[in-house]
């Protein structure tokens, strides 16, 4: 049977790719994200697009302006972070690299020219024989599944990350929220004492004019109302830095809004440090490494496959010119693994399972001893709240009542006023002082064990409740 080169060469090319070509990858796929942890489960993700060239996502969703709510700065924090919004680019690449892990081999293609330009017989292109050989490299031992087990879980462990990620941008925000809070305050005690350091100086001056006290007490009373204005002076500029730092947190420069919303004297018992410290293993930073060891392990299980050799199937044409007639060629080859059974790169993966248990373990401790450190901090701040409150500020009160009637009637130098009132505002800022110390001292232990006190201490109740109801 004569057959005609061009359909022979157009024939066998299409035979080969429906007989070597194996299934295509999928196309890119959606992931099921970690679950939010419960610090972070009512509020906004910033997600990046699939496709790059599409327009971001709108990050004017919340409004920064006026008053303030925590909420608001947190939100606005979450979608609009640049370190944030550059680290949610990494889930997304683990999505381009676990599309790439399913693609199989391109086949290859090749013509072979044999028996022209040669001599005598073989001279010009009488002789010529002319082969198209269609190939593909069969891939054996499972390489493309564990390629794609090592892609998926470097998408969890990308994505774990870009959750720490958030949690961190979460806790330092909320800090210097506190911040804000608590040097608005400040400012307002400052303000107080500067006015009633001024009250008093015009009450001297007149009693100086009077002839009832010494002009010495004018004097001590000018002092005094100078330095509670260089105070208030000072405390306004750290305000005004103390805002710029937090509207750094969604990437402005100059404060938008007019006065945080919040108050700091909510405080509640400081749970034991032992029912914390269980809840650091739900950190993503410690899911991470749980994600990483597994991704090691399967990174294990590919190196191992890549141990097998793979198959290099070859089907084609050949036509020679000199009898006008073609038939088909196939061929076969597999290296003989006598030598490089991938000895280095198993091992090499093995050795990265064991480092990755230890660094998990390590970065478990590392939060485990700042939730020490942080709860000590807290519970201390705590039981001085508490102490003030109950002692310190009432004494200062009634002490600076007592002296002031006492200097009104003559009984005592305006020095033992200044003193007493010198007492009040100190432990008044001392109280705000510790009062600033617990909330910087809770959200670093909510973001620790990624989720608030409250919610905590809510359960535990629901769940001691429910235990008395039970026979």
């Amino acid at each position: 049977m004569r057959l005609n080169p061009t359909s022979i060469l157009t024939g066998s090319a299409a035979l080969g790719v429906v007989a070597l070509i194996p299934a295509c990858a999928p196309s890119p796929f959606a992931f099921d994200p970690p679950e939010s942890r419960p610090l972070l489960r009512d509020l906004p993700t910033y997600e990046t697009p699939a496709d790059p060239d599409r327009e971001r996502q709108a990050a004017a969703l919340v409004t920064t302006s006026g008053d303030l709510t925590l909420r608001n700065a947190l939100a606005a924090a979450l979608l609009r972070n640049p370190e944030l919004r550059a680290e949610a680019w990494k889930p997304r690449l683990a999505e381009a690299s676990r599309l790439q892990a399913g693609l199989s081999p391109n086949p290859e293609v090749g013509l072979e020219l044999e028996n022209f330009a040669g001599s005598g017989a073989l001279s010009g292109t009488d002789a010529l024989e002319t082969t198209l050989v269609l190939s593909q490299l069969i891939e054996l031992g499972g390489k493309r599944d564990r390629r794609i087990e090592v892609a998926d879980r470097a998408w969890t462990v990308a994505a774990l990350d870009y959750e720490a990620a958030r949690l961190a941008v979460v806790t330092e925000t909320a800090a210097r929220f506190v911040r804000v809070l608590e040097l608005q305050q400040q400012v307002e005690f400052a303000e107080r004492a500067r006015s009633l350091a001024e009250e008093s100086r015009r009450v001297i001056d007149r009693r100086v004019q009077a002839g009832d006290v010494s002009p010495i007490d004018e004097i001590k009373a000018r002092l005094e109302s100078e330095a509670a204005r260089i105070a208030a002076d000072r405390l306004r500029r750290e305000l005004d830095a103390a805002r710029r730092e937090l509207s750094a947190m969604w990437d402005e420069t100059d404060a938008g809004f007019e006065t945080v919303l919040g108050s700091l004297d909510e405080v509640m018992d400081v749970p034991s440090l032992d029912d914390l410290t269980e809840r650091v293993e739900a950190h993503p930073e410690v899911q991470r490494w749980v994600s990483e060891t597994e991704r090691r392990r399967s990174a294990v299980a590919l190196e191992r496959a890549r141990s097998v050799p793979d198959v290099n199937a070859g089907l084609g044409v050949r036509y020679i010119n000199e009898i006008d007639e073609g038939a088909l060629v196939g061929g076969v080859s597999i290296p003989l693994p006598l030598f490089d059974r991938n000895q280095g790169g198993i091992l090499a993966a093995r050795l990265s399972v064991a480092q990755a248990l230890d660094e998990g373990r390590a970065s478990q401790r590392e939060l485990a001893t700042r939730l020490i450190r942080e709860h000590a901090r807290l519970t201390a701040a705590f039981h001085e709240a508490e102490s003030i409150d109950s002692s310190l500020l009432p004494a200062a009160r009634d002490a600076y009542d007592a002296t002031r009637r006492a200097y009104d009637e003559g009984k005592l130098p305006y020095l033992d006023v200044l003193d007493a009132q010198r007492t009040l505002f100190d432990t008044e800022t001392q109280r705000l002082e510790v009062l600033a110390e617990y909330h910087r001292s809770l959200v670093q232990v909510e973001g620790l064990i990624s989720a608030p006190l409250s919610t905590l201490r809510q359960s535990d109740t629901d769940a001691s409740g429910h235990q008395g109801d039970t026979p």
